[in-house]
């Protein structure tokens, strides 16, 4: 039997800290651009534990945490909550994450928003052509932490690599003020 919660209860205690940093995206994104972002992921901007799997509350496995609205452009904030990550290590994004935005390219044009603490500098990837010729080139590799005693799994994306591009190819996209 499948633990649909495991995940959320390893979690669970860093909820708020990543809710905030959800909110805080959205509006310094619609601050700069004057676009109208919500959050629409399963408990985007929510401390709410969700039991159950994904599709039980309407959502799809790997949804991204924030839309544009009005547009078909859809963002996933993530980033290490702690200070000690160096801007040149490499970004590390979930392949659940990658491959809901694989699924969902003809419909939804997917955005990597990674904070990262020290030094408060967000970067992002689109997650479209380029990048998915890039992993199937395999210039990204998997990486296996243990993390909270648990071993996880992240595409790591060189923090030099093109597709990983200063926030502002973002704000550009959304027609910045």
């Amino acid at each position: 039997m499948t633990d649909f919660d495991f995940w959320k209860r390893q979690y669970q205690d860093t909820w708020g800290r990543s809710s905030q940093r959800e909110t805080d995206i959205a509006e310094y994104l619609a601050h700069e651009s004057g676009a109208c972002i919500v959050p629409v992921g399963l408990g985007a901007g929510s401390t709410t534990f969700l039991p159950g799997p994904a599709s039980s509350h309407g959502a799809s496995k790997g949804d991204a945490d924030l839309m544009v609205k009005g547009t078909d452009i859809y963002l996933e904030v993530t980033g290490p909550l702690v200070q000690s990550v160096d801007h040149n290590q490499g970004l590390w994004v979930r392949p659940d994450k990658v491959e809901n935005a694989r699924q969902n390219m003809q419909s939804k044009e997917t955005w990597v928003v990674h904070h990262l603490p020290k030094g408060d500098l967000i970067r992002v990837i689109l997650l479209g052509e380029e990048f998915f010729q890039a992993l199937k080139a395999g210039d990204f590799s998997i990486v296996s932490p243990r993390i909270r005693g648990n071993q996880e799994q992240y595409y790591e994306i060189p923090a030099t690599h093109r597709c990983v591009q200063p926030c502002n190819a973002l704000l550009e996209r959304l027609g910045r003020k």
